[in-house]
């Protein structure tokens, strides 16, 4: 109690001198188009929570992965195994990780096997916008899969930067504690109104970092094993434009990564022997194409190439190993229409998914899933005041090779969204229902699936403004979430343990406050937020379950961060703050992992060299040393050490 009571105080008196992170954008048909290119340069007020991140705070606040930005956001709960290797998701306001959907460059991103998606893929170097959106985005000419979701991850690649010359070209090195280095190097050509990018990255680290934890009466110290990883990543993108009237983006992707998964320390148990090797392609277009001014069309396509193979070494298997095999394919169209006359604006979106998934798991059934959904959104706007109502469409039906299958599911979703605004304040309100229907693993898989799950129904309820006096930035959002049926997920690692709740009730306030000021060319800016978050079972009175805290999901968290920049040079001190969580159903002290607090801190220099540029980044994360776990016998990495070199031609 008293490590949360001096943590807060901390927090508490940062959000005195805080920076909202919520960006916004005009609810105008013509600028919802601009958006698409100067998202990452904007912040406007709008009538849902967003939040983001550029490529600039990236390289200043010294962001280790996706994963380490994301922890920065209100309301997150990134599950991290530690390490480079280890799996991690993240999941937001306590609705678990199948509610956020993930896009790249515009277009969803799934996985119809395990439901969420590994976020510690993406590679944080070629990212210009983090944003993260609860509730629906604000443009409305979107697929239709974006306003399904109870939240958006959405991911925008940087944009090569011709204002010099017709060729844009950059290096990046990075290397650091326990054996880890990542390369990349990117090229791009403009001709005319069309440009060729290409980017080529590898990484690797052995991930065998020291820790020390609590185990029973005694404490454990070790060597992390079998954290190692190997990947690469390649991207060919082609853009062209047409002004106004006509924009295409067509991307290319191919991932791989062979990587250790880190077993638990338990009982001096570290004899870690699994392994996960990854494949990853996909080929994706978006286009969108203005007929008149108040008419314009978006078009997308997707073909996906998935597979992985995990392996256990193991006395208790035949031959000693056991191997599993798994190939997803997805073909997806996506067509959105938008019609503007103001005061209303009305956008009609379709999408059609075909997932298939292999495996030589025995008794599998090689399910085939088509998804079908649709999207009805209509917003008007009179002065000050913003409403927009929208209604989606979902139905998906399965087939199978042989066994049981679910019955088809369809469902009918609202979603309604409020805003009043003024120079000073903007006041808003929301509330969505959303229906994630069961994955492949959770109805199928041999051991753990059954296909008579139900799925889960999401309510969100949000209210919540943001104050501009000023230098001086506060925002406040207050919320309320109801889940049915819920499809809990108690993480092993590769397998999940399934647990269904029936009914959560989450109740919960994310404040996020700051300033910024500065003295001719030196500035400082320091931004803080705290998140309050309450997710109890309410299934059954009777139960000794009942009104406990879901696992890994703590009542209190916060993040705090102060970055100083003097012409070429800038400082940054972060910290972030999680109160005690717990790792099973049962609110015991057995059961409770503790609350931690990390500090990082990064120097930045940059050197103009010619016409080129280089940026020099030092950091030192987890200042203190601070041995903690996100998931329960999982240690994280203590102090460790970075530098980052990009040199851009």
């Amino acid at each position: 109690m008293r490590f949360l009571t001096q943590s807060f105080a901390v927090v508490a008196i940062a959000l005195l001198w805080a920076v909202p992170l919520f960006a916004q954008s005009d609810s105008t048909f013509h600028r919802d188009v601009e958006a698409v290119d100067v998202e990452a340069h904007t912040q406007k007020r709008q009538a849902v929570p967003m939040q983001t991140m550029s490529a600039v705070e990236i390289q200043q606040l010294g962001v280790q992965n996706l994963a380490d930005a994301v922890r920065r956001f209100i309301g997150t709960n990134v599950k991290d195994y530690g390490g480079v290797g280890g799996l991690k998701t993240v999941s937001v306001r306590g609705l678990g990780a199948a509610h956020t959907a993930v896009s790249y460059d515009g277009v969803v991103v799934s996985d119809c096997q395990a439901g969420h998606i590994d976020i510690g893929r993406f590679d944080i170097g070629s990212i210009e916008t983090i944003a993260l959106t609860i509730g629906q985005p604000d443009g409305l000419l979107q697929p239709a899969s974006a306003f399904a979701q109870a939240s958006m991850l959405s991911i925008s690649t940087r944009k090569p930067d011709f204002a010099r010359r017709q060729t844009d070209a950059g290096v990046r090195l990075k290397g650091g504690s326990f054996g880890y280095f990542d390369t990349q190097v990117e090229v791009a050509r403009k001709v005319r109104h069309s440009t060729l990018s290409g980017t080529a990255q590898f990484m690797r680290s052995d991930g065998d970092y020291r820790y020390t934890i609590p185990n029973v009466d005694s404490t454990e110290r070790g060597r992390r094993d079998n954290s190692d990883i190997r990947s690469a990543r390649a991207e060919i993108n082609f853009t062209t434009a047409d002004g106004n009237r006509f924009q295409n983006h067509l991307k290319a992707y191919g991932f791989y990564s062979e990587r250790g998964l880190p077993g638990s320390v338990i009982l001096y148990y570290k004899q870690a022997q699994e392994r996960l090797a990854d494949k990853n392609f996909f080929v994706q277009n978006d286009a969108r194409l203005r007929f008149r001014d108040n008419l314009m069309f978006r078009f997308q396509a997707k073909y996906n190439y998935s597979w992985n193979r995990y392996e256990d070494r193991n006395v208790m298997y035949t031959n000693g190993l056991r191997t599993d095999l798994n190939t997803q394919h997805e073909g997806y169209l996506s067509v959105a229409g938008l019609w503007s006359w103001r005061p209303i604006d009305v956008s009609l979106a379709g999408d059609m998914i075909y997932n298939t998934l292999e495996s030589n798991m025995k008794g599998n059934p090689q399910p085939r899933r088509l998804t079908l959904l649709s999207a009805l959104n209509v917003r008007a706007v009179w002065q000050r005041f913003e409403a927009t109502a929208i209604l989606v469409a979902q139905h998906s039906s399965e087939k199978v090779d042989f066994g049981s299958r679910p019955d088809n599911m369809k469902r009918l979703t609202p979603a309604l969204s409020l805003k009043w605004s003024s120079n000073l304040i903007t006041i808003r309100a929301m509330a969505k229902e959303t229906y994630r229907v069961p994955t492949f693993n959770e109805l199928y898989y041999t051991t753990l699936g059954t296909t008579g799950l139900k799925p889960e129904e999401a309510r969100e309820l949000n209210v919540g403004f943001d104050l501009d006096i000023s230098k001086f930035d506060f925002s406040a959002d207050f919320y309320a979430n109801n889940v049915d049926n819920k499809i809990v997920a108690i993480p092993t690692l590769y397998i999940w343990k399934m647990a269904n709740y029936g009914k959560v009730d989450i109740l919960g306030a994310d404040v996020a406050a700051g300033t910024e000021f500065g003295i001719a060319e030196a500035r400082l800016k320091i931004t803080a937020n705290y998140s309050y978050q309450k997710a109890i079972d309410v299934t059954d009175s009777n139960s000794k379950l009942y009104k406990s805290q879901i696992p890994y999901t703590p009542l209190h968290s916060g993040k705090a961060a102060a970055v100083a920049t003097f012409k070429k040079y800038s400082l940054s001190v972060t910290s972030i703050v999680s109160g005690k969580r717990y790792f099973l159903q049962q609110n015991t002290p057995e059961n409770e992992i503790e609350a931690y607090i990390e500090f990082s801190a990064t120097a930045t220099r940059r050197f103009d060299i010619g016409g080129s540029q280089l940026t020099a980044s030092f950091s030192c994360l987890n200042i203190t040393d601070n041995q903690y776990s996100i998931i329960k016998y999982y240690p994280m990495p203590g102090r460790q050490f970075q530098l980052q070199l990009n040199f851009m031609l």
